[in-house]
């Protein structure tokens, strides 16, 4: 077992505090990690036998590499040890853990097994060998649904209420229905065993599996090459909200799963994708609603606390992943450099903002992604509370502050464009601080209209 797929990405150990003086032990909050002989830190956790080992940030108990450390360093080492060969065929057993927000990063998925790609004139499919036996099906009165390859029954995904879709989609008899928990798991601990497509090739239409790896790391890890600076709760809030709008439900069907493969490589390519709606989380938001303030003429708007719900109610940014930005931020309360910071996160996380201008009241910025024609228009705040209070005089539509003095004339005349083509998204972000939370640059939507 390597302990390269274990690694802390470098540009997070500065996070780590200092090595312990006598056993070169470094925290992040909860966790321990240590330093390698070759440079690499790895996550330590200790066995069921209270052994140290490199440890994955998905589970509770460590199962990687033994380590040890370094006699008369602070350095450790694999612990050296003869290679056993497991004869066993005992199933394996996957058990979900949420990542938690004390952990600076997503490790990386175990890698998984280099297989040799078909040379580029064959074609992109091959029979059933490819597939453990355990992955023949036995039709059934009570388990009809299947696919024949080469006199090899399968059983193929589905779900009751399953939508008509010309790919469909073989999985290992033993799996059940896929949620997104069991598909993140799968996907991150045993890639193999995901779901593969299966398609109709002409011209007698008969059945033969792609050989491609419908995905090739876990869905979290396409949103976070995408969304780098997202915090944790939100990664897994995007992913999750997007695996069920893609599959109408939350359970996959051959529909969903295409989908995500199409979202993820119009990511990769900065194409338009096929499905706008899933493909950017501020168009995923849920509507905040406003309510009455504390006067009469004012209005409010709660702020959800961040949770792993499932629900996308808020995009959340972590400080952490761009701290000289954000030490900068604190230490003005300039209105110009408020609008320039949140262009930066804004740009860093893949959209393009209109050039700000350098009115110091009302900060706005209008901006759009790669990939769909909505236009987004979001107003800028700060709150130290849960909650964000919009009294009535910093309402630019009841002080008569007109669009063009607001955002400069070219930005205002997108959002007017927009806004009569029904392609206007509005929103407000800012920063909270609250004792006892971590700080956050927060994004939710409103849909109150500045027009």
């Amino acid at each position: 077992m390597s302990l390269d797929s274990y690694h802390l990405s470098p540009e997070l150990v500065p996070l780590l505090s200092a090595p312990d003086a006598t056993s070169g032990i470094r925290t992040f909050r909860t966790r321990t990690y240590v330093e390698l002989e070759d440079g690499a830190t790895v996550l330590l956790g200790r066995d069921a036998e209270q052994n140290y080992r490199a440890r994955s940030s998905t589970e509770l108990i460590a199962s990687g590499p033994r380590l040890e450390q370094v006699e008369g360093s602070l350095l450790w080492r694999r612990v050296a040890q003869p290679v056993e060969t497991d004869t066993s065929d005992s199933p394996q057993t996957i058990t979900l853990h949420s990542l938690s927000d004390d952990e600076p990063s997503e490790g990386p998925a175990p890698k998984r097994q280099r297989t040799t790609s078909p040379p580029q004139n064959e074609p992109a499919v091959q029979g059933p060998a490819v597939f453990r036996r355990d992955w023949a099906f036995k039709p059934t009165l009570t388990r009809p649904h299947f696919i024949t390859v080469n006199d090899i029954h399968y059983k193929v995904m589905s779900r009751m209420e399953d939508r008509e879709f010309p790919i469909s989609y073989i999985q290992p008899p033993s799996h059940p229905a896929y949620d997104f928990d069991l598909l993140e798991a799968i996907l991150r601990h045993t890639p193999d065993e995901q779901p593969r497509a299966v398609i109709r090739v002409p011209p007698d239409n008969h059945w033969e599996i792609d050989a491609r790896l419908p995905f090739e790391k876990p869905l979290t890890a396409y949103v976070r090459d995408v969304f780098p600076e997202v915090t944790t709760v939100t990664l897994e809030n995007i992913a999750r909200k997007q695996f069920e709008l893609a599959n109408s439900s939350t359970y996959a069907d051959a529909a969903g799963l295409t989908a995500l493969r199409q979202i993820f490589h119009s990511w990769e390519q900065a194409t338009p994708s096929l499905h706008p709606q899933w493909s950017d989380p501020l168009l995923m938001l849920s509507i905040l609603p406003t309510s009455s303030g504390v006067t009469s003429t004012s209005r409010a708007i709660e702020l959800p606390f961040p949770s792993t719900t499932g629900t996308l109610d808020r995009l959340d940014f972590d400080p952490m992943r761009f701290r000289r930005q954000w030490d900068f931020f604190l230490s003005t309360y300039s209105t110009v450099d408020f609008k320039r910071f949140m262009a930066g996160l804004l740009t860093r996380n893949g959209y393009t903002v209109m050039e700000p201008n350098n009115f110091n009241s009302f900060p706005a910025l209008v901006f759009r992604r790669t990939g769909h024609d909505y236009l987004f228009f979001m107003s800028l705040h700060r709150t130290r509370i849960p909650k964000l209070s919009l009294p009535t005089h910093t309402n630019p539509n009841t002080t008569g502050m007109n669009l063009e003095t607001q955002v400069g004339d070219a930005a205002a005349q997108a959002v007017r464009d927009a806004h009569a083509a029904n392609k206007i998204i509005w929103l407000k972000g800012g920063s909270q601080i609250l004792p006892g939370y971590a700080d956050t640059v927060f994004i939710i939507r409103d849909d109150n209209a500045r027009l």
